[in-house]
């Protein structure tokens, strides 16, 4: 969700993260970020892994893929029931 998020996408994210994704826009990443960074969680269930085959290895050790499907529809309850599956999964990273 973000710089491109729709309104039901807006309204879920307002109701449940009590956030306005409104004026959200996409941050680009570098590799020097990604290096730095302790944990690289990837929310998608379409993303090819080829893109993840970096030369560095301990990159790919921080790398983790959450396999959660993308609602194409628009279903304002599957939008709900992914963002929840996210929440409970990033309170987890925090335990």
């Amino acid at each position: 969700m973000g710089g491109n998020s729709d309104p039901v996408q807006r309204k879920v994210a307002k109701e449940i993260l009590g956030i306005n994704i409104a004026k959200r826009k996409p941050m680009p990443i570098t590799l020097p970020e990604l290096i730095k960074a302790d944990k690289i969680v990837v929310v998608a269930n379409d993303i090819p892994e080829i893109i993840f085959n970096y030369q560095n290895i301990n990159l790919m050790k921080k790398v983790v893929i959450w396999k959660i499907k993308d609602e194409q529809k628009r279903n304002q309850n599957n939008i709900k029931s992914i963002v929840l599956q996210i929440k409970a999964r990033v309170e987890e990273l925090g335990k």
